[in-house]
């Protein structure tokens, strides 16, 4: 019976420790700032002062598309909990055409502004921090970091959870 008490009040004591950090605002992920995707470039790209500071305004001028339109689209904030407009959670709900229709076109604006983004950041760098810079985007793709900007993110084959 002491086990069980103690138990719970360890549960109870977890509990009000997890809540207390998210009304305080702090989340399990926190998505990248310009600048720290600036400050991230700097030191794996070794940029100087100058470069630096054009990398910031280009990452701020197009902070939505290197987000990968993180916190937007269809899921979330559509038909209740979690998005879902019916079935079972866990499942996807079924898109209509309209709605497959305009993810396509919102991808093929996101590409398009991904390839304004980098034909600009180009102009910035020298040929072998660009080469580095695209190796770099090709190894997160490759593992399925989250939205396209640079650096951070989850890696690991899609489908598989990390090790923890």
């Amino acid at each position: 019976m002491k086990k069980i008490v103690m138990t719970m009040i360890a549960l109870l004591t977890m509990t009000a420790a997890v809540a207390q950090n998210n009304e305080n605002g702090q989340r399990r992920f926190q998505r990248p700032t310009p600048e720290d995707m600036t400050n991230r470039m700097a030191d794996q790209l070794k940029l100087d002062d100058k470069q630096k500071s054009k990398v910031l305004d280009l990452n701020k001028e197009y902070e939505s598309v290197l987000m990968g339109g993180m916190g937007r689209g269809f899921g979330r904030g559509q038909g209740g909990p979690g998005g879902f407009q019916g079935g079972q959670q866990g499942q996807r709900p079924e898109l209509t055409e309209e709605q497959r229709a305009e993810m396509q076109k919102q991808m093929q604006q996101r590409q398009e502004k991904r390839q304004e983004y980098e034909k600009k950041l180009k102009k910035i760098l020298n040929d072998d921090q660009f080469k580095t810079y695209q190796e770099q985007q090709q190894q997160r793709r490759g593992r399925g970091g989250f939205g396209g900007g640079f650096g951070g993110g989850q890696g690991g084959p899609r489908g598989q959870r990390p090790n923890m």
